[in-house]
């Protein structure tokens, strides 16, 4: 009996409680999941891009959290006037409601197919410079301060391992060395998950 809906929502405090509680619960099952992704292996997911799967994850999860309270919210709405007037009064903010909740899920909708898009794509940071770029560069990376593995000539000159720029590109967006941006916003890459707690 206690993940079946409400059929009534009496007061505010009962709908936050189930709005928090709901949110929370979901936000933990997407942790679980980037856990579950933390432990596969390097051969089942390659540590470079696992920032994708990071930034599918959190907004597939927002998504969801997003869409969780809506049922609670109309009960709420529809179901605590008695009244008439009341009645259409909780009909109006219905359609209020429904405006708004509609205009943020097709925003998180965007983002999500976003994220669709960059884990099916094998975006490369650079090119594979030369032999005499990699000799003039000193031949070791600056990031791991070892010799190169798949090294990655950025648009501003300097090389890095591919594998040490995917990792510093889940959580900044410039080169490490001149701070020219290279890619856009790291944000949700690096595991990390929202702490707003998706009331609306």
């Amino acid at each position: 009996a206690i993940f079946l809906p409400p059929s009534k929502i009496e007061s505010f405090y009962d709908l936050f409680w189930f709005v928090g509680v709901n949110d929370f619960i979901l936000k933990f099952v997407s942790v679980i999941f980037k856990v579950g992704l933390l432990l596969l292996p390097n051969t089942a997911v390659p540590y470079q891009k696992r920032g994708k799967y990071f930034l599918f994850i959190e907004r597939t999860s927002q998504i969801h959290r997003e869409l969780a309270p809506i049922h609670i919210w109309l009960l709420f709405l529809l179901n605590g006037y008695e009244r008439i007037p009341g009645k259409v009064l909780g009909v109006i903010m219905v359609a209020v409601y429904m405006v708004a909740k509609g205009k943020l899920l097709l925003k998180s909708a965007r983002c999500w197919k976003q994220a669709i898009h960059k884990i099916l794509q094998s975006k490369s940071y650079g090119k594979n410079p030369n032999p005499d770029e990699i000799k003039a560069s000193g031949g070791s990376c600056p990031i791991c301060y070892e010799d190169y593995r798949l090294p990655t000539l950025l648009h501003c000159k300097h090389i890095f391992c591919e594998e040490c720029l995917a990792t510093w590109f889940d959580r900044e967006k410039t080169c490490p060395l001149c701070r020219a941006q290279v890619t856009e916003d790291p944000e949700w890459r690096d595991g990390s998950t929202s702490h707003f707690v998706q009331l609306f």
